[in-house]
């Protein structure tokens, strides 16, 4: 285990800070979900938590894991013939218009495209709550809530 030096205390509600030079040499966003693993008695380990969607599609079906990636069997496919027609390429469903719009930074662009899948996911399941949206786009319930309350303020979606 590497000693990095740095040392943060917990506040008054059990939070504590990953430093900001950990987070971009881990290339950890605000807002990322992070697992938790305790390996003894004196560790507890943070990591990055991966969701098991494609990297290229977000596609939840047919996910093949290869070199630390999480890829379907389509994207697979064209990664292997890439000489194969983009006729071929299925589009991700979260892409439309709005996605048009110049972005600032990365970490606005990533709730976007979450709130925007996280809208299809509860087009496509209308009764489905909180824990199984999760499931289904492969984030925490906690994220879900946040992306629900940022639609609601923005009047996209019904509370």
């Amino acid at each position: 285990m590497k000693d990095t030096g740095m040392i943060r205390s917990l506040d008054s509600l059990g939070r504590i800070v990953v430093p900001v030079e950990i987070r971009m040499t881990r290339n950890i966003d605000i807002g990322d979900p992070i697992e938790f693993f305790i390996l003894n008695e004196e560790i507890i380990v943070l990591r990055k938590y991966t969701s098991t969607e494609c990297t290229f599609c977000r596609s939840l079906d047919h996910v093949t894991y290869y070199k630390d990636q999480f890829i379907c069997n389509t994207c697979l496919k064209e990664l292997s013939d890439p000489g194969r027609g983009t006729e071929e390429i299925s589009v991700a469903p979260d892409s439309s218009e709005e996605n048009a719009e110049p972005v600032r930074s990365g970490r606005r662009t990533k709730t976007e495209e979450m709130s925007q899948r996280l809208e299809k996911a509860m087009e496509d399941h209308p009764y489905a709550n909180q824990k199984e949206l999760a499931e289904v786009l492969g984030i925490s319930q906690a994220r879900v809530s946040q992306l629900k309350r940022k639609l609601s303020t923005s009047g996209r979606a019904t509370p």
